[in-house]
């Protein structure tokens, strides 16, 4: 029965490993199209007004930005000559070509990310609270009239919200008006996060098939990971919970000197990093690993282990990347007083988190794979396998 489930589990990653390897390789077709229009065009790119963390090497203006069209190109050429390597080559391939693939999303990473990928991941996901809040409530309430009551309650929220004195709708004013002249910018970065974690967790699901011993470590300490990952939103959470107290850290200076909206802002930010850490702690909790009892339809179901590996391994990638920009730029003194970036790095220590939430979800993956009883499905792969 072991051997058996033994197989079938790994016929089931050898399938996600190609599902993964298709989706990496249409990412980087996208990548290296993007990059044959901005290198034509480089004034329609987001990387004249916007320098990304690559162009400290190049500078500013039009040249500097075809040059780093060039290395964008060449990036997604790579990722996409890899991915189809996966897909059509042979079994001994594999290895070699998934460290391309690797190399790649590192690359993508911390040259073309950095932590402004978190800045736009950060905004939207605070934009998105809200629609969170109300599809949760909806998926609690059970019987329809307690439906109406929530969305009824969430209609008086709302209307709490505009007459507040703390100006959340010029958040989300100032937030579509951004998009809507940024959105290169934006949707280069989204792309740009996508590649980049498919990549990595592509490589890494080739390159760590046999875990060794940072996998042992990763599967034995998983609970300890985790919680050690999640504590690394509480600086920025506690921080920006002091801004509705009369002693406000880290930036609260700037609500007299800007306005309420800073206040507004940093709110619905700290929410979303209080999130990020409930969602890091679904990789130990019970939930994480099947579904809460009042989820319509698959209530009680096991959670597709790919559901929660993608995302955690691409933010785990996003917030190394950004780390390790903030860690360049306050070693190598660019652009910001050593004491203010000293604080940034503590206050947001995605340096720390990053590579954390990488552990954490290896371990969780390899928990469930570890999980008795997994369900098959018609092909034979094991549904809760990682």
């Amino acid at each position: 029965m072991n051997t058996q489930r033994t197989q079938l589990s790994n016929f089931a990653s050898i399938h996600r490993m190609r599902a993964l390897a298709r989706a990496g390789t249409a990412l980087a077709l996208a990548v290296l199209a993007s990059a044959l229009v901005w290198l034509v065009w480089p004034e329609t790119g987001p990387y004249v007004q916007f320098p990304l963390p690559l162009q400290q090497l190049f500078g500013d203006g039009a040249a500097a930005a075809q040059v780093v069209a060039l290395v964008q190109a060449l990036i997604g050429a790579a990722a996409a000559s890899a991915g189809f390597g996966i897909l059509t080559g042979r079994p001994a391939a594999a290895q070699p070509l998934a460290i391309v693939s690797l190399v790649c999303g590192a690359l993508l990473a911390i040259g073309f990310v950095g932590f402004s990928g978190i800045a736009v991941a950060g905004y939207l996901m605070a934009a998105a609270l809200p629609i969170l809040a109300l599809v949760v409530g909806l998926m609690v309430a059970k019987r329809p009239q307690t439906r109406v009551l929530v969305v009824v309650a969430f209609a008086a929220l709302i209307v709490i919200a505009l007459l507040s004195p703390i100006p959340f709708a010029e958040f989300y004013e100032r937030l579509g008006a951004n998009f809507a002249t940024d959105h290169f910018r934006t949707s280069a970065t989204v792309l740009f996060i996508g590649a980049a974690g498919v990549w990595l967790l592509s490589g890494m699901g080739v390159v760590a098939r046999e875990p060794g011993r940072l996998g042992a470590f990763a599967l034995r300490r998983r609970r300890a990971l985790t919680i050690a990952a999640a504590a690394c939103a509480l600086p920025y959470v506690i921080a920006r919970a002091t801004w509705l107290t009369p002693w406000p850290l880290f930036g609260g200076d700037q609500i007299e000197k800007v306005g309420p909206e800073v206040l507004a802002t940093g709110l619905l930010l700290g929410g979303a990093m209080l999130v990020g850490a409930v969602l890091t702690l679904g990789l130990i909790m019970t939930w994480g690993s099947r579904f809460p009892k009042w989820v319509p339809r698959i209530g009680s179901k096991p959670v597709p282990v790919a559901l929660a590996v993608v995302p955690a391994s691409i933010v785990a990638a996003l917030f190394t990347a950004g780390g390790i920009e903030t860690l360049i730029t306050l070693f190598a003194g660019i652009g910001v007083a050593p004491v203010s970036q000293w604080i940034l790095v503590i206050a947001l220590p995605f340096w720390l988190w990053g590579p954390l939430l990488g552990l954490a979800t290896w371990g969780y993956a390899q928990a469930r794979a570890l999980e008795p009883d997994a369900p098959v499905n018609s092909r034979g792969g094991v549904v809760a396998a990682a």
